[in-house]
């Protein structure tokens, strides 16, 4: 007689700092070969043609239809360039049945809540420009330095501040960046062992980096610390220096 086990005791317990987050942004980081799938927007207009360059910018063989019933010059020139597909018409359901992904960009509430329903019932992925509780994804602002790329989110409250983050993230990210991951890639292909003693060399060479550049931190600042000290001292100098003068002319 076979004998299941109750559902309970095959939990697995969720981390301290998991199972506390009950707020902040939860959604979940992933990075999408897009020019595997296929993408379908929706609107031909200025939205849709800031959707289109974001798309291609970080990937650009992707395969794009755009659906509009008008198209601005700007998405047509941009999809004659990279040989994409524009169909003007008002949009339909059936424009989704070739696609993986829609993005929604029209400037109308209720086309883009059917538009929505319509992608979800052939179990889809959306987002709706503009509407966050209508996406399943969003966006994101996008650091890129040769293969390190960072995307930057605030769970759809402020692009804004995204992009503020994402302009520090291109300051403070090295140019040399590439050539760094570069020599990793040659130094992990050429150890030995197995993968968690490879982790571990990996882990430390990484380590020695960083504090290697924490140390450089340091000794920029102690050298801002040591010029700030001469400017105070000097300031102090002729403070002195002007008070001894008022006494020595002061008439008493």
């Amino acid at each position: 007689m076979m004998t299941t086990q109750h559902s309970d005791s095959l939990r697995v317990p969720l981390p301290t700092a998991v199972s506390g987050l009950n707020g902040g942004n939860k959604l979940f980081p992933v990075f999408l070969k897009l020019e595997n799938l296929r993408l379908v927007i929706i609107g031909g207009g200025k939205i849709g043609l800031e959707k289109m360059r974001a798309v291609l910018q970080n990937s650009p063989g992707t395969s794009i239809k755009v659906v509009g019933k008008e198209i601005c010059s700007e998405v047509t020139h941009l999809c004659s360039q990279c040989h994409l597909e524009i169909v003007t018409a008002p949009y339909e359901p059936w424009h989704l049945d070739d696609a993986n992904i829609v993005i929604v960009a029209v400037n109308d509430k209720q086309l883009s809540a059917a538009i929505r329903a319509d992608a979800k019932a052939l179990g889809l992925l959306v987002n709706v420009a503009d509407t966050p509780g209508l996406c399943d994804f969003y966006l994101g602002s996008i650091v890129q330095k040769g293969n390190v790329k960072i995307a930057v989110s605030t769970n759809g409250k402020s692009p804004t501040i995204a992009k503020r983050i994402k302009e520090n993230l291109q300051v403070w990210l090295p140019d040399d960046i590439d050539t760094l991951l570069e020599n990793m890639n040659v130094i992990r292909g050429n150890l030995d062992g197995d993968f968690s003693a490879k982790v571990k060399v990996l882990n430390r060479i990484t380590n020695d980096m960083i504090v290697a550049g924490n140390y450089k931190t340091s000794n920029r600042w102690k050298l801002v610390d040591i010029i700030a000290c001469v400017l105070l001292g000097i300031v102090g100098v002729l403070l002195v220096w002007n008070i001894i003068l008022f006494y020595f002319h002061a008439p008493f």
